[in-house]
């Protein structure tokens, strides 16, 4: 790959996405207006969890408020087989429950633009401006081939490239088809809609189906334009399955999960991610703050980076004008990229990215307001 977009939470902000560390706030949200739903146990589930963790935690100190930090809480808990008064049965469910909260928290807080006017529903924004930015740069032979690696779980870029006919290749296998539109997406913490075989024990893969907006706007009975909340499963069977009971358990991967099934199943997602990285000449970074407790990434980084290739660019996108950000992502660069000042950091969300992008390449999006 010539160029790799590397995606952070940030990068989903701008859709309705919460952050790391607001994600818990997030959460308590949509239980509080009665959004959670079919998943409404597993909310209870979690947060009461947590509400026993912030009063048991006397002799240590942890970040409940993180949602990783509390996914590795729960996974470790169930590892173990203890957290204060819980049951040893309730205490192994807790990593099945914060995931079916991540999921209906992802479902209630991303918004689709619900206009009446498009014959289908649009991708999240600004995502269709940025499957239009990836769909020309692959076009362009100075730049391409591209590959995304994305650390999120939600599925707005997932349906901004099925709006456009684009297939997938998650890297999870070898691409069956032989598909001319195809871009390399790889969701290396699991995907909303990645579900684990109950015969096989592999990871399946659904597509997601681009949605008639006729049905939406009736629906919801709208008079003008809104943002609305969609849920998983019609991204995968369609608007016939509006509150369909049926939700399996996505595959979404605790910072703890470099052991057993999760690591031999997404080996070959990461495989895929380091080789892109390997070839790679222009890395642009977006929403993504390279925390210091991401000790797995510098190294993922560090071992990808043993190439013969040349990095002609590593842009890091990012609103903060903390020096710290910055200083972060110098202590893991080496000196081919900084001493000879190819790392830049932009202050720029996921918007002014794909404006700065396109425009140092010569390449036009569709109008694209901050937000």
């Amino acid at each position: 790959m010539k160029t790799v977009f590397i995606l952070g939470a940030g990068a989903s902000r701008a859709a309705g996405a919460p952050l790391m560390y607001d994600f818990i706030e997030c959460a308590m949200r949509v239980l509080r207006r009665g959004d959670a739903g079919w998943a409404h146990a597993h909310f209870d589930a979690s947060l009461e969890a947590r509400k026993k963790l912030q009063s048991a935690f006397i002799k240590a100190t942890v970040d409940l408020d993180n949602i990783e930090n509390l996914f590795a809480t729960y996974d470790m808990a169930s590892l173990i087989g203890r957290l204060s008064s819980l049951s040893e049965a309730q205490v192994e469910a807790l990593p099945s429950d914060l995931r079916y909260l991540i999921m209906r928290t992802l479902e209630q807080s991303i918004l689709y633009p619900i206009n009446g006017e498009d014959a289908f529903v649009p991708a999240p924004y600004p995502y269709d401006a940025f499957v239009e930015l990836l769909v020309s740069m692959q076009d362009d032979k100075e730049v391409a081939p591209i590959a995304v690696i994305n650390f999120n779980y939600d599925l707005c870029l997932d349906y901004a490239l099925a709006c456009q006919g684009i297939e997938i290749n998650y890297g999870l296998s070898a691409p069956k088809s032989k598909a001319k539109r195809r871009i390399s997406h790889y969701k290396v913490h699991g995907s909303l809609n990645w579900f684990r075989n109950a015969i096989t024990g592999a990871i399946d893969t659904r597509p997601l189906k681009q949605l008639q907006m006729q049905t939406y706007w009736e629906r919801l009975g709208l008079n003008r334009s809104a943002e609305r909340a969609i849920d998983t499963m019609e991204l995968i069977a369609g608007a016939d399955h509006w509150g369909a009971t049926l939700h399996p358990e996505p595959i979404i991967v605790p910072p703890t999960w470099n052991k057993g099934w999760y690591q031999e199943q997404l080996k070959d997602v990461w495989r895929n991610a380091s080789n892109a990285l390997a070839t790679a000449e222009n890395v642009f970074v977006i929403g993504y703050s390279l925390p210091h407790s991401d000790q797995f990434f510098r190294a993922f980084w560090s071992l990808s980076s043993i190439s013969d290739f040349v990095i002609e660019r590593f842009w890091l996108f990012d609103p903060s004008p903390s020096p710290e950000l910055v200083n972060r992502f110098k202590s893991m660069l080496g000196p081919a990229i900084i001493e000879r000042d190819k790392f830049k950091h932009e202050r720029e969300k996921f918007t002014g990215a794909i404006r700065h992008i396109a425009g140092h390449f010569g390449l036009e999006v569709i109008n694209l307001p901050d937000r």
